[in-house]
């Protein structure tokens, strides 16, 4: 069965790409999807020039970037792109001048963290943000592509592929074909890392960040049958990440500050544009600081929320394969 919610769209008002989304979800499983969906050129022209905009509060100026310098192991123990790293690690070989393919690379944490754990990794990323290209390779000596199609063309295959928080900017139409890609590119023997939030409707419909401009929205149970109805074998999946506050405090929470949020919402869209960058910008470390309860550092293993998996926390992390035809 099919329910809908109204999808949560804050500060992205000047592309009018997202104002009247909703999302559909299903009560069964707990996948779900934004409607109606959106054009793909709209699409790609908002992820190749406004998603990392100087407007966008996911703003990133590869050019002023510096080299990144590998401190060490302590320096990237913590990050998102380490436990990523270092679990596909445990699910296959990587030898001297195997390939990993970033989609989605971003600032290049997973370069740095390979540089690290592997020995001489060939490294490779698809990012359509402008400048990157330029960027990974002074900084990683990282190849890049437009699209998988062009890394397949190129008879290339990774032994580990990387998706973080990559996927749930597809849209539904575009899930089949970007799997099948997906299946191509991977080694024979190779692995893909795959992290996307956890937005369960059916446990989160209240208690969630903002949605845009994300399509897809994830239970663990639908991640796994979504790999599993498209030819890949589910090695590994948890969740992981801080953990979400309880909805009972999130609720009391909530109901404190209603008219305060009311009155945000209801005159937002009409703040200058500057305004509204810096006020999303906010919204979102809050975001990581209220609605996420932080993990009490009382072992090592539990002050590294990104290496610590289980219970309701905000991200979901799977390790796959490529099933063996007979």
């Amino acid at each position: 069965m099919n329910h809908h919610t109204p999808y949560n769209d804050i500060g992205w008002t000047d592309w009018g790409i997202f104002s009247n989304l909703r999302i559909r979800y299903c009560t069964s499983c707990g996948f779900a999807f934004s409607v109606p969906e959106l054009n793909d050129e709209v699409v790609n022209h908002f992820y190749e020039t406004d998603y990392r905009s100087k407007e966008s509060t996911y703003h990133i100026d590869f050019l002023k970037l510096k080299n990144i310098k590998d401190n060490g192991i302590g320096d990237i123990r913590n990050s998102r792109a380490f436990g990523q790293l270092y679990l596909a690690r445990a699910f296959c070989d990587f030898n001297c001048q195997d390939i990993l393919l970033d989609i989605g690379a971003g600032k290049g944490g997973s370069f740095k963290t390979a540089k690290i754990l592997f020995d001489n990794p060939s490294l490779h990323a698809i990012e359509l943000s402008q400048g990157a290209k330029e960027y990974y390779k002074k900084n990683f000596d990282a190849d890049s592509h437009d699209s998988l199609d062009e890394f397949i063309s190129l008879n290339l295959r990774a032994q580990i592929i990387v998706m973080s928080h990559t996927l749930e900017h597809y849209r539904l139409s575009d899930l089949s074909e970007s799997l099948t890609n997906l299946s191509l590119a991977l080694a024979e023997n190779g692995v893909a890392v795959i992290e996307v939030p956890h937005v369960d409707l059916r446990i989160h419909r209240e208690n969630r960040g903002i949605d845009s401009p994300h399509f897809l929205f994830f239970s663990k149970e639908s991640l796994a049958l979504l790999f599993e109805q498209n030819s890949f074998k589910v090695l590994f999946i948890d969740t992981c990440g801080p953990l979400y506050q309880s909805t009972e405090s999130f609720l009391a929470s909530q109901r404190n500050s209603e008219k305060m949020k009311g009155l945000l919402k209801k005159t937002f869209n009409n703040l200058p544009k500057l305004v509204r960058i810096i006020l999303r910008t906010v919204v979102r470390n809050l975001t990581k600081i209220k609605n996420f309860k932080p993990i009490k550092k009382f072992n090592k293993l539990n002050s590294l929320p990104y290496l610590s998996y289980g219970g309701n926390r905000n991200s979901i992390r799977i390790v796959v394969k490529k099933k063996q035809t007979v």
